[in-house]
């Protein structure tokens, strides 16, 4: 499930869905402004993700329901793997999505 829910947020960044992705994490820590404003600042274009994609996942000690801290790669057309990434706050809400915060989009 975190995996899946990091590559449908992705997909909404990818595809330009700011709102959508501010309306998943509820805009607690980044509006769609400010997600567009990083993305773009950023200068190159995202890409979907390959099959394959190592994600950094720490999972929060003693939290209940169980949450997760996860660092994902981002993908561009002029990079490849690029220096950006995002990070998330992930909690297990039972769903296929979980509960997601978008805590920070920055370069590594």
């Amino acid at each position: 499930m975190i995996e899946s829910t990091v590559r449908h947020i992705y997909s909404l960044l990818q595809s330009q869905h700011y709102e959508a992705v501010e309306k998943l994490t509820n805009g607690i820590r980044l509006s769609a402004d400010e997600i567009e404003e990083a993305i773009t600042d950023y200068g190159c274009r995202l890409v979907p993700y390959p099959d394959s994609v190592e994600l950094d996942i720490v999972e929060v000690t003693g939290s209940t329901p169980k949450e997760w801290s996860v660092v994902a790669p981002v993908f561009t057309v002029e990079e490849g793997l690029s220096d950006l990434s995002i990070e998330l706050s992930l909690v297990d809400n039972g769903q296929e999505i979980y509960r997601s915060e978008l805590d920070n989009i920055r370069v590594r």
